[in-house]
């Protein structure tokens, strides 16, 4: 159903079938339908590499359905999927899309191992021009998140590099915020090789192709990192870190670990994280980004003082508070090899800057103040329009379909406690400003950043740790600002009263509905 081929003897074959296909539809007879479907992606949908057809096998059919009414009025453009997909009706296709999402694709044949695979934009991305890593948006297996971001794991090499190739040419529009549009016109020849040959040789619900945290570094050249500001134009007199290879030593495993836990921190920490945040969820491109807080600049700005502690905190104990409120888990001891290794990579990305508390860079840049008071009525406007695709339509988040983490919720059981430092509304709106859309900051004016932040910190979400056994007191000793809303009245309902407590919820790996 998602051809890609469209030579004169393919097409005339799949083109004749429109009459089948219509008395299929007619009949409801859905597997005569998926048997013409085969003709091109194969018996049980999975695909046909040689030919560049991809597989159906396991994808999600909400976005079996969306591409199908896609081809069927012309925004993504196929001579020989169009006139396909206007023969069924939606009731066919949607007992189309059911039937492929429900087949297990089959474990591919033994293969020799593929070696030299550039996985540099595919798993970190290329933020000096604002192109996230392919799997933040389509999970860490390439496996998909949802109808919104499909599977890339295990389809064929010469698929992926044509819708790449059909985005940029406008053959295939459509995309929620326009992010694949913008995304695929930045990418080289390349780059759209590089990754498509980089997902083709995962399998399909396989574990990602990524070194273990102790593996030497790639051959590969290193990505290009610029400090940038929001507005994406590069801060002058800001601190660059070094990007060059990881020493495969004692002390470069202990870097390569850090690097490992601030990417996926609830696979290399488990035991202290409480949701599904990353440390890369606040710190983008693994913690060097200007206007995402980098992990550098927090490094030569401890030991300090804290007024949120009351005292003198090291960067270590600044690193156990994420756990302890963003993540919503249990600060790791002292001294414990998570802490050590976080301490560790974010010494080697700031080797060789200033120790001051001031360096450029630093932190979130923050928006002015609005026009107009952050409001909740707006915030909830922006937020469905901008936010729910990623973040879910109720603040939820998204796991990707195999299970695994995938957008984090933003309010409720699984979000930061009322501890975390984006609880505070103007942090949040610098954040947001900065950084969302993801890959698209700067996009959002002032007063909608502002207004977002508004409406997202004004939801439930864990109890503060620091909890004095009353909503008002706790509010008096940590939240007395007009920033924070905890303890204020939303629609007659208090903020903090019936908070879940805070900690660690284990919650087992179940894999996403297809459907």
């Amino acid at each position: 159903m998602l051809a890609r081929r469209t030579e004169a003897p393919f097409a005339a074959a799949l083109l004749a079938l429109v009459a089948s296909m219509g008395q299929v539809a007619a009949a409801h007879a859905t597997p005569a339908a998926a048997a013409a479907c085969g003709a091109c992606h194969g018996a049980a949908g999975e695909g046909n590499t040689a030919a560049g057809f991809p597989r159906l096998a396991g994808l999600p059919a909400a976005y079996q359905m969306e591409q199908l009414a896609a081809f069927a009025d012309g925004t993504r453009q196929s001579a020989v999927m169009e006139p396909l997909a206007r023969a069924l009706g939606l009731h066919d296709r949607a007992q189309l899309a059911d039937y492929y999402a429900a087949i297990v694709p089959k474990a591919p044949r033994a293969a020799a191992p593929r070696t030299g695979l550039d996985d540099r934009l595919a798993l970190r991305g290329r933020w000096s021009e604002e192109i996230p890593a392919c799997v933040q948006c389509h999970g860490d297996n390439g496996g998909g998140i949802g109808a919104g971001f499909p599977p890339l794991a295990a389809q064929p090499a010469a698929y992926l590099a044509a819708q790449l190739q059909a985005w940029q040419k406008g053959t295939r529009r459509g995309d929620s915020l326009g992010l694949m549009e913008r995304i695929a016109g930045k990418l080289s020849d390349a780059d759209v090789s590089a990754v498509a040959d980089y997902f083709a040789a995962v399998p399909a619900g396989a574990a990602p192709l990524t070194a273990s945290p102790g593996a030497a570094e790639p051959t590969a050249a290193p990505t290009e990192s610029r400090p940038e500001s929001a507005s994406g134009a590069v801060q002058p007199g800001a601190f660059t870190p070094a990007d060059v290879p990881i020493p495969d030593d004692d002390f470069g495993r202990a870097v390569k670990l850090g690097r490992a836990i601030f990417d996926d921190p609830g696979r290399y920490a488990r035991g202290y994280t409480g949701n599904d945040l990353r440390c890369t969820s606040c710190h983008l491109d693994e913690g060097r980004r200007v206007g995402s807080a980098p992990m550098w600049a927090a490094y030569v700005s401890y030991p300090a003082y804290r007024a949120k502690e009351g005292h003198v905190l090291t960067f270590a104990e600044r690193v156990q508070g994420c756990f302890r409120y963003s993540m919503n888990g249990r600060p790791p001891p002292l001294g414990d090899p998570v802490l050590v290794a976080l301490e560790s990579y974010s010494y080697w990305m700031a080797r060789g800057a200033p120790l001051d508390p001031s360096i450029a860079g630093r932190g979130y840049v923050k928006p002015p103040k609005p026009a107009l008071a952050p409001d909740r009525a707006r915030g909830a406007v922006v937020y469905a329009q901008r936010c729910a695709l990623c973040h879910g339509e109720s603040g939820e988040g998204r796991r990707a379909n195999d299970g695994s983490p995938g957008f984090p919720a933003l309010w409720g059981a699984d979000s930061y406690n009322w501890g975390a430092g984006m609880v505070n509304v103007s942090n949040a709106a610098a954040f947001i400003k900065s950084n969302m859309p993801f890959s698209l900051g700067g996009t959002l004016t002032d007063q909608e950043a502002w207004d977002v932040a508004q409406f997202v910190d004004s939801h439930e979400r864990p109890q503060d740790p620091r909890y004095t056994g009353s909503v008002a007191g706790t509010r008096v000793r940590f939240h007395d600002k007009d920033n924070s809303m905890y303890g204020q009245r939303v629609d007659g309902y208090l903020l903090g009263s019936k908070s879940v407590p805070p900690g660690h919820r284990p919650r087992e790996r179940v894999a996403a509905s297809a459907g």
